[in-house]
């Protein structure tokens, strides 16, 4: 019985081990997209950047353009900060579409449905 137990201890020890390895690679790339995705905003100059908004994708992109933006506040022009502090259309709701929007009414059960 004691054996039984070392072993399923060392077992268990073990596995820990071998999942750590890639959740460790997986941390690294994931570093490693979110270092390429900094530096390819970091040579766009304000003007570019501000072009950039409400066109991406993906929300680590949007947050990182930013982010961007937001490092470069203190040295936009007048008009840069204007258009920094617009909302970008693509990311304003439309009128008539709430959260949940289109013909189902938004929320639980939906519309017109139960009468």
């Amino acid at each position: 019985m004691k054996v039984l137990l070392t072993l399923l201890s060392a077992s268990a020890i073990l596995s820990t081990f071998a999942f750590a390895q890639p959740v460790q690679a997986t941390q690294q790339t994931m570093d490693q997209e979110r270092t390429e995705v900094q530096n390819r905003f970091r040579t766009m100059n304000t003007n570019e950047l501000l072009e950039k908004r409400g066109t991406m994708t993906q929300q680590r992109d949007r947050d990182q353009l930013h982010q961007e933006l937001q490092n470069r506040y203190k040295t936009m022009t007048q008009d840069q900060k204007r258009k920094f502090d617009q909302r970008p259309p693509e990311n304003q709701i439309r009128k008539g579409m709430g959260q949940g929007g289109g013909n189902m009414g938004g929320g639980m059960g939906g519309g017109k449905g139960g009468r």
